[in-house]
């Protein structure tokens, strides 16, 4: 997030995409950044924003899993100027993204899972599409992880995300 003047003068925050992160909360009056994932520019959302049930998590398995809608610029936020602070990105993934979680290592990104097919996607061009294959919930039964979406159920191995099965539902 950025904070820039808007058209009234008055200060206004900017998000830039999504941040993932981990804290050390030893010291709570002293919280210390661990790890962070940036992923996105403008315009990158997530179910797990807006409902925290959407957060898959298991410590035990290091595994961290949410679904995400990805928009990029493509200028890697290099540019300081208020101009590209303010374009939104193009809409270029839907899924869920699997991460390993390591406090020593950080974020892994395991993997990206998509119930969209290229269709979808030359459908939408550059602007997020509102598909019944928006995947909105994750979870794992074994050493497999699901993701459902109002079209369908996707299995994939928990250990190198290799499709398993689908279920479409009517």
């Amino acid at each position: 997030t950025v904070e820039m003047k808007g058209w009234n003068g008055q200060s206004q925050a900017y998000e830039q995409g999504m941040k993932i992160a981990v804290f050390d909360v030893t010291d709570v009056s002293n919280p210390r950044e661990m790890a962070k994932e940036l992923i996105g520019d403008r315009g990158t959302d997530s179910e797990l924003l807006h409902n925290h049930k959407a957060l898959l998590f298991d410590r035990g398995k290091n595994l961290l899993a949410f679904p995400v809608t990805l928009m990029e610029t493509g200028n890697n936020n290099s540019s300081n100027s208020d101009i590209s602070k303010l374009d939104y990105g193009r809409f270029t993934f839907q899924g869920a993204y699997v991460y390993n979680i390591d406090l020593s290592k950080g974020f892994q990104l395991q993997g990206r899972i998509t119930h969209l097919t290229s269709d979808d996607y030359l459908k939408a061009g550059d602007y997020w599409y509102n598909s019944p294959r928006n995947i909105s919930r994750i979870l794992y039964i074994g050493n497999v992880i699901y993701t459902i979406s109002p079209a369908k159920i996707i299995a994939h191995d928990l250990g190198d995300l290799t499709h398993v099965n689908t279920v479409n539902l009517p």
